[in-house]
């Protein structure tokens, strides 16, 4: 049973989204003990006066201000946080209704790391076609023992995260997904929950494009496997807080 969790989110520039994604949290009635860590990335706009306005309805949220970098954000993070169950979230996410406690019935060893079921927050009929592109691919590396960890929705221990010294920062792309097959190769089991649903941002699909962001994806997942994260922003153009 998951009866603690320290659910971290990088930030920079979302005052937009945040306050969704920290308001579907303090809906969850989580049974547990539970604390929220937002690593804001020095946010130019209102992010971080958005989300200290949720310390009233989450008991336990902290604001940690640091250098940007999803990667680096992350580790500071985990170095925070206090309990023994790790949830990675992105800002611009939303936890279905009851999300949390189904994950506090899960049973889980001691190395382990976790992806979730994803929707979009605002989906259009086209893009039940793209999703199911998208998780026609997850199944077939699900089948495959190939870990896909993205970066939406990182369930993990913090042995598991301290095993493997954390998200590899500086990274353009990839180092969730690399998380997932580092976690997967020192011998965490993969897991893939059903039964849990994140709703995602529909901001760079628009942006990018259904079939570009579809390459970018399997390039990039392909480039992971065999070389780790994309350093070099001439291989990928994939910003971290300017949507």
């Amino acid at each position: 049973m998951i009866d603690e969790l320290s659910i971290i989110i990088p930030s920079l520039n979302e005052e937009k989204y945040l306050p969704r994604l920290l308001k579907s949290i303090s809906k969850q009635n989580y049974k547990g003990k539970l604390e929220v860590i937002v690593v804001d990335g020095k946010s130019s706009d209102n992010t971080v006066k958005k989300a200290e306005e949720y310390k009233k309805s989450i008991s336990d949220l902290r604001i940690v201000a640091t250098d940007k970098n999803i990667g680096h954000q992350r580790n500071v993070g985990a170095e925070k946080a206090k309990y023994k169950y790790l949830l990675f979230l992105d800002a611009d996410v939303l936890l279905a209704k009851n999300c949390l406690n189904i994950l506090r019935n899960k049973t889980v060893p001691e190395k382990f790391v976790a992806a979730a079921l994803h929707s979009s927050d605002n989906i259009y009929f086209t893009d039940y076609f793209f999703l199911g592109i998208v998780y026609f691919l997850f199944l077939l590396a699900y089948i495959g023992k190939v870990p896909v960890t993205n970066g939406d929705f990182i369930f993990t221990s913090k042995k598991n995260h301290d095993y493997i010294k954390g998200f590899k920062e500086g990274a353009m792309l990839g180092e969730d997904t690399d998380y997932g097959v580092r976690s997967v190769r020192s011998g965490a089991r993969y897991y893939f929950f059903f039964q849990i649903l994140v709703y995602g941002s529909d901001r760079r699909v628009r942006k990018v494009g259904r079939i570009k962001l579809l390459l970018i994806w399997s390039k990039a997942f392909l480039h992971v496997r065999k070389h780790g994260p994309i350093y070099d922003t001439k291989k990928a153009d994939y910003s971290f807080g300017n949507h």
